[in-house]
């Protein structure tokens, strides 16, 4: 089944650009386009022989139960969570599993912090990433900037990462003067 999605950029405000998407072929989940070059940079070596380039594009499973990360758009090419170097941020409950891929940052980072009861800690994670030096897509399985999973990680702890009045900022992608995209 394949969709059509009108995606903008989640925080480096480029503009808006039609792209099909296709489901998973493991779990019809409908996945986020992504570049081969993040395919390729996060493959293993001996994964990464065998991956045949002429497929065309591939998609990132957005389920986090789905042990599928990668497959091509013609279902001939799939890639698993054992295939991959990085821990995937959705798919990986494991502390150790980077929310900031490019600053390596990581969950257990934050949940200290938050353990820690410290104060403003959605203020302090946006400083750890707002350097504005990226390579999300190699660097990030997504392919893409890692704000929508942290948002997503920290609302987990009831943490409002775009409520201003808690944070003292803004991450609201259209408000966002710098972040490590």
């Amino acid at each position: 089944m394949i969709f059509t999605n009108k995606r903008a950029s989640e925080s480096c405000g480029c503009a808006t650009q039609e792209n099909v998407v296709y489901v998973c072929p493991s779990c019809g989940t409908k996945g986020s386009n992504v570049n081969a070059i993040t395919v390729k940079s996060q493959l293993k070596k001996e994964v990464r022989t065998t991956m045949k380039l002429d497929v065309g594009l591939f998609n990132f499973c957005t389920n986090p139960q789905c042990d599928t990360v990668y497959y091509s758009n013609d279902g001939s090419e799939i890639f698993l969570q054992s295939d991959i170097k990085s821990k995937v941020t959705i798919k990986n409950e494991d502390p150790k599993t980077p929310l900031c891929y490019c600053k390596k940052l990581l969950k257990e980072s934050v949940i200290e912090m938050i353990n820690r009861k410290e104060p403003a800690i959605a203020k302090k994670v946006k400083e750890i990433i707002a350097d504005g030096k990226s390579f999300c897509e190699k660097s990030n399985p997504k392919g893409t900037c890692c704000t929508e999973d942290i948002t997503s990680f920290l609302k987990g702890y009831g943490i409002d990462f775009n409520e201003s009045k808690k944070t003292t900022f803004s991450l609201n992608p259209n408000a966002l003067s710098s972040c490590c995209c």
